[in-house]
């Protein structure tokens, strides 16, 4: 998967009613495209429903139920 430009990572913005500026724009493009790698590095075949490896002992350590908190700029410049 390539990775998604600043044309792109506007227009995703926009579609849930963010404007991105830069820096804002890069950082946020470059988190994004990190986390698209990574959960694309992710074998989803090997981790039944369950949350357990195919082998049922959950070594995995995570279920397919965990989710990924975005942070938004305007909650980084509140925190500052």
């Amino acid at each position: 998967m390539s990775d998604l430009n600043n044309d792109e990572i506007q227009a995703l913005a926009k579609a849930v009613g963010l404007t991105l500026r830069e820096p804002e724009l890069t950082q946020v493009a470059h988190s994004l495209n990190a986390m698209l790698a990574e959960m694309a590095a992710i074998d989803a075949s090997a981790i039944d429903s369950s949350g357990s490896d195919a082998a049922g002992s959950g070594a995995a350590g995570f279920s397919m139920e965990e989710y990924v908190a975005v942070v938004q700029p305007a909650d980084l410049e509140d925190a500052e």
